[in-house]
């Protein structure tokens, strides 16, 4: 897989949103100084607020990852937002995997544990307001209580609060849902008409800190003047909000080195505690008042931000353009080429490869047969190589087990793999191998999309390319043999002759059976279907290249051969008349197979084409039948 390096594998959710931005990035840093490749296993899940249609599809693939091929396992759980997929994964690890696996963000049975001591960090948080703020009455924003995380935090919130003599419940406790959405509902419980005003809110997570402090600001409440807001997890959003939040830094980043250094420690043979806590910290900035605001350095940033979203639009413009070119496209060639030059706006990468699945029996992929599963062969569609990692590397159909194609180049690489389909439709998986440890941006997911777009497009193209293909075919063929009816016959046999150069010699043969009638009256029509569809094939297999056969009438073949000579046409006539007899010999049928056979070799040209040598060979196989009829009366 990938090289001669072992692998470790991340499996995460959006790895672009939030803290594993860092998170991923520190396991890059880490494993290549280790030596190693990284491979994530990168699900979409729920894109934007709402929309479900990719993550709902992204289970197929989960049985196509080759567990048993990785050196270690570093598993993300909280971040998967599908029901279900969790539960799938850690059902396939179990089974599969022959290797250390490394929970990262939540306690997980059976695994190796490396979970945040979140008690502390909401000890801390309390504290810090009680003896530097000098606050007593302290409400609290939950997560929902069912979550594990925000009933932790929840409980860690109330021990603190009697330990230091106050109320459990203090200022009144308020259940949201680790999201912005439930903040006005937030504003009324702990502000609304007839109720005690709290000194501070601790909030279970930052993005209900931010969603709080604007619905407090429009009602006229600031922060942390009238009342002091913290949050929880140490966010990368929320050291860009502004106020900078007072927060919990969670330190995702000494969780990814630690995990992937346990991995090399028990790779080597050491052992590891099967759960180690990290002790989490303040962020102390502008929402507790420890902080005031620096207007200058925040101009700074704003000023910054606004030439990012202009780079933003720029970049967002040459996406819809490339959409529309790579929706616009008739080839995998011409879609390996459209992302080869449009795709650079997600961040520099050695390699991309499209993997797609290839039905066993058909040999086709899912780009010409539509495949709601995948399969366990897999062909690379599109490769495109900017640091020449797969000089060498043969496009071929392999197993999944290999899962990706070997690379040339022997550095630690860091490699992104993610589900490719559209809807239920599946079409493969993915890889990108990034530059350096920084991670792809948003754009990457775009492209993700855009592709699964472009691949259903081309299917379809295909689809119906084949479906006129075979619409002609049927139009040109005949039902019963397979071979060209008369219309198909002249059509092929004329663009031959074209093709043809002048003073060239081209045979036409002419082959009508003998005895048809007799079987069909004895034996029946369907045994006189049978030995027209035998006679057919054995035409058919006869050994002569180029040869255009067509079945012509009831009991009579047309067989044209350009650059043919007397003695092929011979071999032709032998081997034909020799495989009839063979036929004979075996007795399976209650009768003969006989046939008349003529033929006429001429020079192509304006004076004689495909129909004059068939009229010749037709006369030519009249006369032989007949010889044949007058040799049996003979023998009588």
């Amino acid at each position: 897989m990938i090289n001669n390096r072992k692998s470790i594998a991340v499996f995460t959710n959006q790895v672009t949103t939030g803290y594993r931005r860092t998170f991923c990035e520190t396991i890059n840093s880490t494993a290549t100084s280790l030596g190693y490749n990284v491979v994530f296993i990168n699900f979409m899940g729920i894109i934007g607020g709402k929309h479900r249609d990719y993550g709902n599809y992204e289970y197929k693939f989960i049985d196509v990852i080759p567990y048993g091929e990785f050196a270690g396992i570093i598993f993300d759980e909280e971040s998967f937002t599908i029901d279900g997929m969790v539960e799938k994964l850690v059902a396939q690890i179990k089974e599969k995997a022959h290797c250390p696996v490394i929970s990262g963000s939540s306690y997980m049975e059976d695994f190796y544990n490396i979970v945040f001591d979140d008690a502390s960090g909401v000890e801390q948080m309390v504290q810090h307001l009680y003896d530097v703020h000098g606050c007593r009455e302290i409400g609290f924003l939950s997560g929902p209580f069912e979550h594990p995380d925000a009933a932790a935090r929840l409980a860690a919130f109330k021990v603190v609060m009697k330990k230091l003599g106050l109320p459990e419940e203090g200022a009144g406790i308020f259940e949201g849902n680790f999201w912005f959405n439930k903040s006005v509902e937030a504003a009324d419980f702990f502000f609304g008409e007839g109720r005690e005003r709290p000194e501070a809110i601790v909030c279970a997570n930052d993005y209900m800190l931010m969603g709080l402090y604007k619905a407090l600001k429009e009602r006229g409440i600031r922060v942390p003047e009238d009342v002091i807001l913290t949050g929880f997890d140490g966010t990368e959003e929320g050291q860009s909000f502004i106020p900078r939040l007072t927060t919990v830094d969670r330190k995702r980043e000494v969780v990814a080195d630690e995990a992937v250094r346990m991995i090399d420690k028990m790779v080597k043979g050491e052992k590891c505690p099967k759960l180690v806590k990290v002790k989490a910290s303040l962020i102390l900035a502008n929402t507790c008042g420890c902080k005031s605001i620096d207007y200058k350095k925040e101009v700074r940033r704003v000023n910054l931000s606004t030439e990012q979203n202009r780079t933003v639009n720029y970049y967002l413009g040459d996406v819809i353009g490339a959409t529309l070119k790579m929706n616009l496209v008739e080839s995998i060639e011409d879609l390996e080429s459209a992302f080869a030059e449009h795709a650079v706006n997600f961040g520099g990468y050695r390699t991309f490869c499209l993997m797609t699945y290839v039905d066993e029996k058909s040999g086709k992929t899912s780009l010409e047969k539509a495949m709601t599963l995948p399969t366990s062969k897999v062909y690379p569609a599109m490769m495109v190589d900017k640091w020449h990692d797969f000089e060498g590397c043969e496009r071929k159909v392999f197993s999944t087990e290999e899962f990706l194609p070997e690379e040339s180049d022997n550095d630690p690489k860091m490699m992104y793999v993610t589900s490719m389909h559209c809807g239920d439709r599946v079409f493969g998986y993915c890889s990108i191998a990034m530059t350096g440890s920084g991670i792809f941006n948003e754009f990457f997911n775009v492209w993700i999309a855009t592709l699964a777009v472009a691949l259903e497009s081309l299917l379809r193209q295909n689809n119906i390319r084949e479906l006129i293909s075979s619409l002609e075919d049927t139009s040109v063929r005949d039902g019963l043999t397979g071979l060209y009816n008369r219309r198909g016959f002249e059509t092929r046999s004329a663009e031959a002759a074209r093709r043809m150069h002048r003073d060239e010699l081209a045979c036409a043969m002419v082959i009508d059976m003998d005895g048809l009638k007799k079987v069909n009256d004895h034996y029946g029509h369907a045994e006189g279907d049978f030995a027209i569809r035998k006679i057919a094939e054995i035409i058919n297999s006869c050994s002569i290249g180029g040869k255009i056969a067509g079945r012509t009438g009831g009991d009579e073949f047309y067989i044209f051969v350009p650059c043919c000579d007397e003695s092929k046409a011979e071999s032709f006539r032998r081997e034909f008349l020799e495989k009839i007899s063979e036929f004979n010999s075996k007795g399976e049928k209650p009768y003969l197979l006989d046939a008349s056979f003529g033929a006429y070799i001429h020079e192509i040209g304006a004076a004689c084409d495909v129909e004059e040598l068939i009229k010749v060979a037709d006369e030519h196989m009249y006369e032989a039948k007949q010889a044949k009829k007058a040799r049996m009366s003979a023998n009588r």
